[in-house]
């Protein structure tokens, strides 16, 4: 390796990896100097032995120092760096998972006597404050505290498995995933037999080969399962990219596959030779008609909801196409905005000036003072204030900044959108907003930062 005037030998150089680091941290991955120039299968077998042994300071090294010793010139020297790299990030998981455990130790101990851990408001003051820290959505950092909960509790077999490396993060997600409702004398049996396997499954057969054995274990019967997991089913919006969005329902097995082959078999019946759209593009437009058309459950009637379009003066004229904001999800095309605001009655347009973005009018289906507020602040904050959180204002509670019990008045400046999760963590708990100059708010959380 060529550096300046000078050129820097293997021994300079294995002298230069090694600097900062414990004595035995490169010897124990790199093996003695004498080996690095053989490349015959016996060595390359004893180099990634040495791989799978190193310690976190030694994967470190090789990954940081590796070019000053020998640049990876061949395709096994790239993946044995790949493989130090996998190991030192399931070892980085593992330490993630016992440290946000140990955050969880820190919540009001007069919130862990709340029944089920994850309702507990012990759990929720958690959640919060990982997703802060980490820049998470709140459901991102609920599913990731819990799975470090599980991971430090019942399944620490599988931790271990993760911190050494024999494991992904991804694949420990997996089992603690398909561990969820096994009773607890089950629980250490399904670890048992699973991590025999693991290591040498990707992902997708690790989940299958879960779920075989999760049946297999559970001493439930499927039926009372079924009756216990009802309760959760939930329809889902997701916003995607370019002016789309997933719309999913989590569904019992029948009724989801009923649903998936009534849209099948409608959108089969509209092929034709003429036809331009696609099979699946049919399924969808299937599915939005029948959602669409009115069609209810029997003997009720679809209300009205309030959907709100925030949408430029002059992209409503015609004369520009830029994006107008749906409440809920973000950008859309002017296009459809413009349909939207000319042909929905249930469609609230809000008109803003095309250069300072000023509100020009609100359009109006009722008069009262307080009704007109509160569509007010919700149009001006348009999600919850907490930091991060993203539920539109418009399913969120009005709270007074300054209560009302200590003078607080009940106007457009000291209203501001909060979701109930939120709402709640103020009141019960160490978070505290403060106006910002901009309009918005700060909240101190109850580790001392300021989001």
């Amino acid at each position: 390796m060529s550096i300046g005037a000078s050129t820097l030998d293997l021994g300079d150089a294995y002298d230069e990896a090694t600097w900062g680091w414990p004595a035995d941290a490169v010897d124990e991955i790199l093996g003695p100097q004498e080996d690095l120039g053989t490349e015959d299968e016996g060595t390359d077998g004893h180099r990634r032995t040495l791989i799978e042994e190193a310690s976190p300071s030694g994967l470190v090294a090789r990954l940081q120092d590796a070019p000053m010793i020998a640049a990876p010139s061949r395709l096994d020297d790239t993946l044995e760096l790949l493989r130090a790299a996998e190991r030192l990030a399931s070892w980085a998981a593992a330490q993630r998972a016992r440290l946000i455990t140990r955050v969880h130790t820190f919540s009001d101990r007069g919130h862990r006597t709340w029944s089920g851990r994850s309702s507990s408001l012990a759990f929720t003051e958690t959640v919060v404050e990982t997703a802060a820290l980490l820049k998470l959505s709140e459901g991102s950092a609920a599913r990731l505290v819990s799975e470090s909960l599980t991971l430090t509790g019942p399944l620490t077999a599988t931790l271990a498995a993760l911190e050494k490396g024999g494991i992904c993060a991804s694949r420990a997600s997996v089992i603690v995933e398909q561990s969820r409702t096994l009773p607890d004398e089950a629980v250490l049996a399904f670890e048992a037999e699973i991590l025999t396997v693991a290591e040498d499954l990707n992902r997708p057969r690790l989940t299958a080969r879960c779920r075989r054995l999760r049946e297999k274990l559970h001493p439930g019967s499927l039926t009372a399962r079924r009756v216990k997991a009802e309760p959760d089913r939930c329809v889902v919006f997701e916003p995607d990219r370019d002016g789309m969005a997933w719309f999913s329902a989590y569904l019992p097995a029948e009724q989801a596959l009923a649903l998936h082959t009534t849209v099948d078999a409608v959108a089969r019946t509209l092929r034709s030779g003429d036809e331009p759209r696609t099979l699946p593009q049919l399924r969808a437009d299937v599915l939005a008609d029948m959602l669409l058309g009115g069609g209810g459950p029997s003997g009720t009637r679809s209300p009205a909801a309030r959907i709100v379009v925030t949408v430029p003066v002059f992209a409503l004229m015609g004369l520009t196409d830029e994006p107008a904001e749906l409440e809920g999800y973000g950008p859309i095309p002017a296009d459809a905005a413009r349909r939207l605001a000319g042909d929905a009655t249930s469609w609230m347009r809000l008109l803003t000036h095309p250069y300072t973005g000023a509100v020009l009018g609100l359009d109006r289906t009722r008069y009262r003072p307080s009704e007109d507020l509160r569509t007010w602040v919700q149009l001006r904050q348009k999600t919850c204030s907490f930091y991060g959180c993203g539920r539109p204002a418009g399913r969120c509670d009005l709270d007074h900044l300054v209560s009302w019990a200590d003078g607080g008045s009940t106007g457009a400046d000291n209203l501001y959108p909060v979701c109930r999760r939120h709402h709640m963590l103020k009141h019960r708990t160490g978070w505290t907003p403060t106006p910002d100059p901009d309009g918005g708010l700060s909240w101190l959380s109850p580790g001392g930062r300021t989001y």
